[in-house]
């Protein structure tokens, strides 16, 4: 299972990916930076990525970050994608959104 973390590189335009739930794939390639790929043999849900990435000057599972990267821990906004299936980050949690091709 492949496992992908996206950083936001424009705090506006999260608002409006926020509202609609989805995004296309060139939006995802333009305001977004791919800091941190990995894939996993067993299954590991969003929750533990989540916090993971949330624990302060940790490499998350032992991977370091990538170096263009807009900010140091994941934020509101930041997307984590699992498989096939993409997830917003918010205050709390995460929420499912839709990629459009």
């Amino acid at each position: 299972m492949k496992v992908r973390v996206y950083f936001c590189k424009e705090p506006d335009i999260q608002s409006v990916i926020a509202r609609r739930n989805k995004i296309s794939r060139q939006a995802l390639d333009t305001v977004y930076n791919l800091v941190w790929e990995c894939e996993f043999k067993n299954i590991v849900n969003v929750g533990k990525i989540w916090l993971k990435f949330n624990e302060k000057g940790k490499s998350p599972f032992g991977i370091a970050l990538r170096k263009k990267r807009s900010h140091d821990k994941i934020a509101s906004g930041d997307i984590i994608q699992v498989a096939t299936d993409f997830y917003m980050v918010q205050e709390v949690g995460v929420r499912k959104i839709q990629v459009n091709d």
